[in-house]
């Protein structure tokens, strides 16, 4: 059965998808319903904002249209008949109130979408600004500011010479939308907000762009500079605070927080403490914690406070310290660890760097965060970056739910990857990635079967929704491992491609049947070579591989793309073959594609897959 995706699978924000034709319209009935109610306070989540009241029913609209900024449309219209009525109208960027719908009956009710382009009136809020980090160093570039406040620009030079990148991050103090304006150290002509599917205007004044947003993951091109990205979140829910009965200030255990001493023994310390305890969440407040190998425990929360940033050491001796756990491509160790446990959650806005630039050039793979043989996780609000392999790693574990998660991985200069991935669910069941940013060099996700060795899990059940992701290989791919009987039911839904190598793969290669695969409501910007590549016929050349998993039911829905990129579906022969790909309203440049003939689109099929369907 083909799975069914919608935005309220998110468990705390949803991202807006504003596509053109793809959004699914808010509902008013026809007849002379009740007037709407007014529009909702805009941006209060990335889809902008809480719902711009009922909606008009009857015959009125939606709450007024916006940009992201501006609320949902009405989420549900009442009235007579129940006919799905049309989206609000556009609005200002700010978001204007909803338009009320004029009558007074009521009747049945339409399904509107949760993220639809609704409106309402827009409160002042602020975007609080990270602390700056010790040792962070000042963007020449970019100078950035949410309502007139400075936010501070960090460059991650320790990336050079591959990709420079500048980032800010803060977090809204409420529900509603900030202005924020990016002022450029020198002239530029054209410049880029992504994901384009925000529909952010920004107006030009000499060097600076202005624009008004709420919660998004954003990533700006002005000309050719290096990239800069803008990283918004939500206010967080419930934070712990020092104080609270249950909450363990880790300066209790007399740390350094400049990052000039090795903290791991102390750290380790207070996370066996917590385990537990009355105290299980150990908060990290502001400062540079220096750290090797950390293993988490069970029932615990580990809290890093917007500021605080655990950073790994220099020396790879000081990530062998412990045992247990697979090795996947020479990476044994991590720079944090969750091994065999479980109902343990990472919360806050501070940062997990691996250091890993430093690390992999000293001959050591290591991820930032390897989950292992757990269940009941959850991680969410954190920036990681530079992991020397694969950035964060699922295996053989039980619902991880990951979440307003911020991947800042170092990607090289030019097309090729360095193994950097974002997430990765391997061998895993019930698993969720939501409202993520991935900058990666190699895939954003990759979803897979490692080996079948004892204890092996088939993967099922893995939904990854509302991301933006910017890679130089797969944005979203299966593979390339897949060993096993089966891999069942993973999906990708509210995806923005800004950039790829390939957008969207499935690398069948091994032995399993891979089945009930959906890409859904995938906008794509950029893909350097292939749009969707499902194969079987190009087996990895840096491992031996059985070359006998096939593909079946495979869904491509609401995917538009901005390039002609390839779309190449190769199966290997008779018997190892891909049976059911679905394409249900796919656009190329703006154009439907109805027939894997049709020459708005690049083909190259084989005699090996079958049951091609179009709608």
């Amino acid at each position: 059965m083909r799975p069914v995706l919608t935005s309220a699978s998110a468990p705390l924000v949803a991202v807006l998808f504003a596509v053109p034709l793809l959004v699914p319209v808010a509902c008013s009935s026809s007849g002379s319903g009740m007037s709407g109610a007014a529009g909702g306070s805009g941006g209060g989540s990335p889809a902008g904002g809480t719902t711009g009241g009922q909606g008009g029913s009857g015959n009125g609209s939606g709450g007024s249209g916006g940009s992201i900024s501006g609320g949902t449309g009405g989420m549900v219209g009442s009235g007579g008949g129940g006919r799905a009525g049309a989206t609000g109208a556009g609005g200002a960027t700010t978001g204007s109130g909803g338009q009320a719908g004029a009558g007074t009956a009521t009747g049945g009710t339409g399904g509107g979408p949760t993220t639809g382009a609704g409106g309402g009136s827009g409160g002042v809020v602020t975007c609080v600004p990270d602390p700056t980090l010790p040792g962070a160093v000042k963007s020449p570039l970019y100078t950035v500011t949410a309502n007139g406040a400075g936010l501070f620009v960090e460059q991650l030079t320790k990336y050079a010479p591959e990709m420079q990148v500048h980032y800010a991050h803060c977090s809204l103090s409420g529900a509603g939308t900030a202005t924020f304006a990016v002022t450029l150290s020198k002239t530029f002509n054209a410049f880029t907000v992504s994901p384009k599917s925000r529909n952010i205007t920004a107006t030009k004044a000499g060097n600076t762009i202005t624009f008004n947003s709420g919660p998004n993951y954003l990533i700006l091109q002005f000309d050719a500079n290096e990239l800069l990205f803008v990283l918004i979140d939500a206010p967080e829910t419930n934070p712990p605070k020092l104080g609270d009965a249950n909450v363990k200030n880790i300066a209790d255990y007399t740390v350094d927080n400049t990052g000039a001493t090795l903290m791991t023994s102390k750290i380790q310390s207070a996370i066996n403490a917590a385990s537990g305890a009355t105290q299980n969440i150990l908060f990290f407040p502001p400062g540079k914690y220096l750290i090797g190998e950390l293993a988490l425990k069970s029932n615990m929360t580990l809290y890093l406070a917007a500021g605080a940033i655990l950073y790994g050491s220099n020396n790879p001796a000081d990530f062998n310290t412990i045992s247990g756990g697979v090795n996947i491509e020479g990476t044994q160790h991590s720079t944090i660890r969750l091994f065999q446990i479980q109902n343990t959650k990472i919360l806050g806005r501070g940062i997990i760097d691996g250091n890993g630039k430093s690390i992999r050039a000293q001959g050591t793979n290591l991820n930032v965060l390897k989950i292992e043989e757990s269940s009941n996780l959850i991680i969410d609000g954190i920036i990681v970056r530079d992991p020397s392999y694969w950035g964060t790693l699922i295996y053989r574990s039980d619902m991880v739910t990951i979440r307003n998660f911020k991947a800042i991985h170092c990607r090289p200069t030019t097309t090729t990857f360095n193994n950097t991935d974002g997430v990765d669910f391997d061998e895993s069941t019930n698993g969720l990635l939501s409202n993520a940013f991935l900058y990666s060099g190699d895939d954003s996700m990759a979803t897979k079967n490692e080996d079948a060795t004892a204890g092996f899990i088939n993967t099922k059940n893995v939904v990854h929704e509302h991301v933006v992701c910017y890679s130089n290989s797969v944005c979203a791919k299966i593979g390339t491992k897949n060993m096993g009987q089966t891999m069942d039911s993973i999906s990708w839904n509210f995806i923005d491609v800004v950039k790829a190598g390939r957008a969207m793969a499935i690398d069948a290669y091994d032995t399993a049947v891979i089945t009930n695969t959906t890409f859904q409501n995938v906008r794509v910007e950029a893909a350097d070579s292939t749009l969707i590549d499902l194969d079987s016929d190009r087996p990895p050349t840096f491992r031996t591989a059985a070359n006998l998993a096939t593909t079946r039911e495979v869904f491509f829905t609401n995917v538009a793309s901005d390039v002609n990129s390839l779309v190449n579906l190769h199966g290997l022969s008779a018997a190892v073959n891909i049976s059911g790909v679905h394409f249900n309203n796919f656009t190329v440049q703006g154009r439907a594609i109805t027939s894997q003939t049709d020459t708005d689109a690049t083909w190259s099929i084989n005699a090996f897959v079958s049951n091609i369907t179009f709608q």
